[in-house]
């Protein structure tokens, strides 16, 4: 009778181990925090959400989402922060356009104020399809998440006085199943996900 276990079988037991670690890494935090890196000056006037994923502020003043005379979005992440210049391109471009569709879908205000909406990338979280497929074959689901936060503006275009601001931070939940083999997918829908939320305080008045 063996008392010792075999060297195949305790390599296996730290491979076991050492993916059991890392899966508690990666579930460690259920909720993306909003981030605060000062390009919205009106900060201390914002509103923060129960989980800390979100931040925001709306005036009185109506806007016009039909009369947005420009959309800027950059990104302020490190450049060495692991995402290549095409992809930052391309998630630049997809917050850009989903703000645009968002803001076009909107029903015009007579009264509203033409604008300008200025947003910066903060974060990025892209997802690692080899780890996803290996967790889904032991656990049945692919736990490295992705997702995105940003920092939204929109201005008086005349003025340039803060008429509502944002700052929004978002993990794709599991339900966006699909999502989580694609390393770009689930912060280009975080990305979207902070347009619908902009659209929504659009609608709303302070």
């Amino acid at each position: 009778m063996k008392l010792v276990p075999n060297l195949t079988s305790l390599i296996a037991l730290a491979l076991r181990l050492t993916f059991l670690v890392s899966v508690a890494g990666l579930t460690a935090c259920s909720t993306m925090q909003a981030t605060d890196t000062g390009f919205l000056k009106n900060r201390s006037a914002m509103t923060t959400s129960k989980d800390g994923s979100a931040a925001y502020y709306r005036s009185q003043t109506p806007v016009d989402p039909h009369q947005v005379r420009s959309i800027s979005v950059e990104w302020t992440m490190p450049v060495d922060a692991m995402v290549p210049e095409t992809e930052r391109a391309r998630l630049i471009a997809a917050l850009k356009a989903a703000i645009s569709r968002e803001t076009e879908a909107m029903p015009q205000s007579v009264d509203g104020r033409p604008v300008v909406i200025r947003a910066i990338i903060t974060r990025v979280e892209t997802v690692n399809p080899a780890l996803n497929v290996l967790t889904s074959v032991f656990l049945t689901v692919p736990l490295d998440r992705g997702g995105a936060a940003v920092e939204i503006q929109v201005l008086d275009a005349e003025t340039l006085q803060p008429l509502a601001s944002m700052a929004h931070a978002y993990f794709v939940p599991i339900t966006e199943f699909k999502a989580r083999f694609s390393a770009l997918a689930p912060a280009e829908l975080a990305l979207n996900a902070a347009a619908v939320e902009l659209s929504k305080l659009l609608r709303n008045k302070g």
